[in-house]
């Protein structure tokens, strides 16, 4: 990791709470956890995870080329350059694509020991500052790079062909900041390119639901005078997508589909006035995260309330998100202040889950009390749910059952923080309180 200096700093070993071994299954509590030890101050702008459960970890950084992890050889620096997208391999984890700036692609196959140069870029177009690399997880070896057109690779990126043909602007200047591609539907995938005010040139997003064969302009309903950050494809439904936007005109950071792109809903809510710079839809298609300038959100399907989870994390900008499901992981990256991880399954059950087309509600008040405090289940058909009162080392402190409606509690409790989870057939979810 680089310091204020410039000087790089490297680690052996990467920490990694498994409260779930330790807890019979328990998911932790959505609290952020550091990935690196030393000086951790390194600028990312975008990172990839394995996708399976051997822990390896790629990263773009700023000034300092692009970071590999490997459970069993630490943090190392491979390639060159500002370190920009890239991709692992999820069946070789040892074979790795990362970039530099306008993009200039590299690959490695054996965790960037030796890397060769590929060139993606047939058409000799303009390539934005982060060139966007995605992959179809659903088919080996198949990935995306966007320029001013798309090209794909079967092969893993050795060979490469063009799959667009977007109009050009005047001045031949409106690259691709984002690209998606659905994860229940190879064919669906969407193109976002950059505004350009310099030129007067409007961003634009793209669509295809045959694989790149055709593609539709979807931006009416969009603002187009907004730089587009990235573009996701809901986990579950290949129909529903949503957009990002950088920039500080209030109420307009993430804008929804529903309908291939048809029609958009802004779906900014109660985001502060940020850039947002990245939209994930997590495992099962009812939750998103959004990384801010100011940390992580969690929208709950059906609700109209971001839900701040930045609990634990630096007060700076998060620049991107990756999932693991192998490991139960969320990654994301900072730009200044490097790596961090989170549960997944914590995440998943914070707030109002939406499961059967049923809505349930866990709230618990006061978050700030003397061991006295009330547990409201609202709508909860089963009648009934387990209760685990934990403290900040993972003790349990009592377990018992809920009922639906408003539940009181008088603990003898020492000060301290807790966490409440509550569980059931068709309910789970997490609170956290603090005891004077």
């Amino acid at each position: 990791f680089a310091s204020t200096d410039g000087g790089l700093y490297r680690t052996n070993e990467l920490f990694i709470h498994s409260w779930a071994d330790a807890n019979n299954g328990i998911p932790w509590p959505t609290q952020w956890t550091k990935l690196n030890d030393g000086r951790q101050v390194t600028s990312f702008y975008r990172l990839s995870s394995s996708r399976n459960n051997d822990e390896s970890i790629v990263a773009g950084a700023q000034d300092n080329s692009t970071f590999f992890y490997s459970s069993i050889n630490g943090w190392s620096t491979i390639f060159g350059g500002d370190g920009m997208d890239n991709y692992i391999d999820p069946a070789l984890s040892s074979s790795v694509i990362g970039s530099s700036q306008y993009g200039n692609f590299d690959q490695s196959f054996d965790e960037g020991i030796t890397t060769n140069g590929i060139f993606p870029n047939i058409n000799g177009e303009e390539a934005e500052w982060t060139t966007p690399i995605i992959a179809d997880y659903s088919v080996n070896g198949l990935l995306y790079i966007g320029f001013e057109n798309v090209v794909k690779s079967t092969d893993g990126g050795l060979n490469w062909t063009s799959i667009s043909s977007f109009p050009v602007s005047g001045f031949g200047k409106n690259e691709i900041s984002a690209l998606a591609v659905a994860n229940t539907n190879s064919t669906v995938i969407y193109a976002a390119k950059r505004v350009r005010y310099e030129y007067s040139v409007p961003a634009s997003l793209y669509r295809t639901l045959n694989g790149g064969v055709t593609w539709t302009d979807v931006t009416a309903g969009l603002p187009d005078s907004l730089y587009y950050t990235s573009v996701e494809v809901n986990n579950a439904y290949s129909n529903i997508a949503y957009v990002t936007m950088a920039g500080l005109v209030p109420g307009i950071k993430i804008y929804m589909t529903n309908n291939n792109g048809s029609t958009w809903q802004n779906i900014t809510y109660n985001l502060p006035n940020l850039p947002v710079n990245c939209v994930k839809s997590l495992p099962g298609g009812k939750k998103l995260l959004a990384a801010t300038d100011v940390g992580v959100y969690v929208l709950d399907s059906g609700s109209t309330t971001w839900t701040n989870i930045s609990t634990g994390l630096p007060n700076t900008i998060v620049s991107d998100i990756e999932i693991n499901q192998a490991l139960n992981k969320i990654y994301i990256s900072t730009f200044g202040r490097g790596i961090w991880e989170t549960d997944l399954n914590a995440v998943l059950t914070t707030g109002i889950e939406s499961i059967a087309g049923v809505s349930y509600q866990f709230e618990l008040f006061p978050s700030l009390n003397n061991g006295n405090f009330n547990l409201l289940i609202k709508d909860n058909e089963d009648g009934q749910a387990s209760l685990q009162i934990v403290d900040i080392t993972g003790r349990t402190v009592h377990a018992g059952l809920l009922q639906s409606g408003n539940n009181i509690f008088n603990f003898k409790l020492s000060s301290g923080k807790y966490f409440a989870k509550v569980y059931g057939n068709r309910i789970s979810a997490v609170r956290s309180f603090i005891v004077e």
